[in-house]
């Protein structure tokens, strides 16, 4: 009896470790992509909309962003903070490739700090992202993002806790 117990969890180890690494492998290309665009975003955010879809939506909270604002919004933020950093920490939730669509859920969190002005901006976000295929290339079709409180910051450490925390 328990020799069946232990065949029983081997093979449930065994096949939940190759489930991961399919699933990873899945997404790695979509991941690569956002990763990409993550190191543009503080460096040349002009280059920005050749990953992004023609048909894009962005959703942040409940708003809606346009591409071109986007990058007008990176451009003035690289000229406002001197000797800037950014940091993108993104944990793939889920995610599924088919053939011409895919998408990713993802909990982000991402750090901007300056130097010259002191600031050090944080935002915890849970996104998802649908991709489509354009030629031979994934792109970027919705972008939907909803905040999260930074629970990397305690109460005692940030004077702004509760702005970065706020209770609805």
């Amino acid at each position: 009896m328990q020799k069946r117990h232990f065949v029983a969890g081997l093979v449930l180890v065994i096949s939940l470790v190759f489930y991961g690494q399919a699933f990873a492998a899945e997404t790695d290309e979509l991941a690569g992509i956002l990763k990409k665009i993550d190191e543009l975003v503080c460096t040349h955010p002009e280059k920005l909309p050749p990953f992004y879809s023609k048909d894009l939506v962005i959703m942040v909270d409940d708003k809606r962003a346009l591409l071109e604002n986007r990058v007008l919004d990176y451009q003035q933020m690289m000229s406002d903070f001197r000797d800037m950093e950014c940091q993108t920490q993104r944990q793939i939730l889920s995610g599924k490739v088919g053939k011409d669509v895919a998408y990713i859920l993802a909990d982000e969190i991402v750090s901007i700090t300056s130097k010259s002005t002191d600031t050090d901006e944080r935002q915890h976000s849970v996104c998802s992202f649908a991709f489509t295929r354009e030629g031979s290339q994934w792109k970027v079709a919705l972008e939907h993002c909803s905040s999260l409180p930074d629970y990397s910051i305690k109460p005692g450490d940030d004077a702004l806790y509760y702005f970065h925390n706020p209770v609805y």
